[in-house]
């Protein structure tokens, strides 16, 4: 049922001119769709199951992980075109568990003209205070099997910090079963299942360079998935969590985001600011959709 992003899309030219074919979603609500029973074992809603069977022809699944009270789920409501839908917390505790579909998927054309849903999961965020390391490696998992296009969101810039986090690449063959044989499986047997990856960086305000040169977002994250030199037990396991991510994500974008609003008191109560009201940098509703999915 569901097809590959970069079976329906292709990446333009770093462009937003071909972005209104989206369609905002002012029908709909979020729908819990995979959530933890009180044993901790994941179950799948049958509301969400109800749902998707609704849905007719090819369909395009985006999905937002990352760590947890960073914006995933503003995030969303933004490819929804909207200030509210998914909820949107204002404290430090976490406010999304398991993994929640809007019942409502979009319509989009390709760019080839095909017609398709595109569905929008959003995701429990991972490492967050409550959660064991194992639990945020199966949410994880999950969102990656079940998207077309994966969007890994994250505040700041790319660094040792940043990568750590995505050592649960290096966890995911624990979780996830290619061949039926009792051969082991490998990062790179998963790579051929992958979503198509974008590593997303909120709150982005640096000049990117390499020897006084400008570079692309996608030149920065190439850059720093390169291998570090070294020989030390340290040096190899940060190696290894690069290698990972190259290998689990063969077709993968990287994309910088300003900050929404000026006023930082703003940021606590973003479900009630007007669209609007936005920094004119800050790109939302089609345009969002168009920078992030194409």
């Amino acid at each position: 049922m569901m097809q590959r992003m970069s079976n329906l899309v292709s990446f333009p030219e770093k462009d937003n001119s071909n972005t209104n074919n989206a369609e905002p979603s002012s029908a709909g609500r979020p729908i819990k769709f995979i959530y933890y029973d009180e044993s901790g074992k994941f179950k799948v809603h049958p509301d969400a199951v109800d749902a998707l069977m609704q849905i007719k022809g090819p369909i395009g699944v985006v999905s937002v992980c990352g760590r947890a009270r960073q914006g995933k789920s503003f995030l969303m409501n933004q490819l929804l075109g909207r200030s509210t839908g998914f909820q949107v917390g204002s404290t430090n505790r976490p406010c999304t568990k398991g993994i929640w579909i809007w019942s409502a998927p979009l319509k989009r054309a390709a760019l080839d003209g095909t017609e398709y849903s595109l569905v929008l999961l959003d995701c429990e965020g991972i490492d967050a205070y409550d959660q064991t390391g194992r639990h945020s490696a199966q949410i994880f998992s999950l969102a990656i099997l079940l998207s077309s296009l994966f969007v890994y969101n994250q505040m700041g810039v790319i660094d040792e910090a940043a990568l750590d986090c995505l050592s649960l690449v290096t966890e995911m063959t624990k979780h996830i079963h290619v061949k039926a044989s009792g051969e082991k499986d490998t990062v790179r047997d998963l790579g051929h299942f992958s979503p198509v990856f974008v590593w997303l960086l909120r709150d982005f305000y640096l000049d990117l360079k390499a020897d006084n040169t400008k570079i692309t977002p996608c030149d920065y994250l190439e850059l720093a998935l390169r291998p570090v030199l070294g020989s030390r037990k340290d040096v190899a396991a940060r190696n290894k969590i690069r290698e990972s991510i190259r290998a689990l994500f063969p077709i993968r974008e990287c994309f910088t985001l300003v900050s929404p609003l000026n006023n930082e008191a703003d940021l606590k109560h973003l479900d009630r600011v007007l669209l609007d009201k936005f920094r004119p940098e800050f790109p939302i509703g089609d345009k969002y959709v168009g920078k992030i999915c194409f």
